[in-house]
């Protein structure tokens, strides 16, 4: 549910056909961030969306599942239930619940195949979100002991900062975590049909 209801409406014919579609695509309601998407999309929707697919599903150093994994991991950090609920659920499709409940919730040890990289980057992307002020020269050298160079940094930031700017608009606007068979079908779509309008 969105706060205010001319977002939750649509704002022009193709907002409010997406609107009656999207329902029928996921097989539920239409998920709340979406209908923000929606509104005024040349504005935000489309460029974010662009943003989101070449940050979450472009080529790059990580998988689709592990850049899924930053953004359930900072979303989960920012209380959003929305995104961490979508992109948690995206990330154990690809990666597995144990990896996803180590390295996300810290629940059991991380899977031995797994290697370093993922814990200390995702340590590090929960640091920049709650604590930029405090990074030093020894997060970095973290980063570094676990094989991960410049680039991969830049790309799992960039992956962060989507979700980081998700979830303030989520917040911003009341958008309500969804039901599990809600995220699993959102997810579906998400995995299927990528982040563009």
């Amino acid at each position: 549910m969105i706060r205010l209801r001319a977002i939750r409406r649509g704002r022009g014919l193709r907002a409010r056909v997406m609107l009656r579609a999207l329902p029928l695509l996921t097989r539920g309601a239409a998920p709340g961030f979406a209908t923000i998407l929606l509104f005024r999309p040349a504005f935000f929707g489309t460029p974010f969306g662009r943003y989101c697919q070449a940050v979450l599903r472009g080529p790059g150093h990580w998988t689709v599942g592990e850049r899924e994994l930053f953004g359930a991991a900072v979303s989960a950090g920012n209380a959003c239930g929305h995104c961490s609920g979508v992109h948690r659920r995206i990330a154990v499709d690809c990666l597995g619940e144990p990896t996803v409940g180590a390295v996300v919730d810290h629940v059991g040890e991380v899977p031995g195949e797994v290697g370093p990289a993922l814990p200390a980057m995702t340590a590090f992307l929960r640091r920049l979100s709650h604590d930029p002020d405090g990074l030093s020269p020894t997060d970095v050298a973290t980063l570094r002991e676990a094989g991960i160079g410049d680039d991969a940094v830049r790309e799992a930031a960039h992956a962060a900062a989507v979700l980081e700017i998700a979830n303030r608009v989520n917040s911003a606007l009341g958008s309500e975590a969804m039901t599990p068979a809600a995220n699993r079908r959102s997810a579906a779509m998400l995995l299927e049909r990528g982040y563009e309008l």
